[in-house]
This record gives structure tokens, sequence and C-alpha cells, in this order.
């Protein structure tokens, strides 16, 4: 793995993990509730499955 690959995995996990962080800090800080933590992770899982999944592909090369 050359060094821009590198970059852009590291780019790449900086703007995937965004999301989760900030529910966190909103759960953390009183404002939102479980149902809404419930909603976000049904929609975001599906996404992180299949960047993990083309990664896993691209990676195996």
């Amino acid at each position: 793995m050359d060094a821009v690959q590198i970059e852009l995995v590291i780019e790449l996990t900086i703007v995937l993990l965004a999301p989760p962080l900030y529910q966190f800090y909103l759960w953390r800080k009183g404002k939102t509730t479980p149902a809404q933590l419930r909603k976000t992770v049904k929609v975001f899982a599906p996404l992180y499955l299949l960047v993990l999944a083309a990664m896993a592909l691209v990676f195996s090369r």
C-alpha cells in the first residue's frame, strides 16, 4: 500500500467516524433520545457495512 492509499484511508476513516462521534456527544449531553439513536444506527449501519465491504475488496488485491 502506497502513501496515497494510506492517506485516503485515514481521511475516509475520519469522515466516517464523525456522525457516530457527534451522536455520542449529543447523547452524553442529553440532547437526543434513545429512539433517535436507534434511528440513526439504522440509517448508518448499512452504509458502514457497504464501505467496509468495498474497502475489503480494494485492499485484498
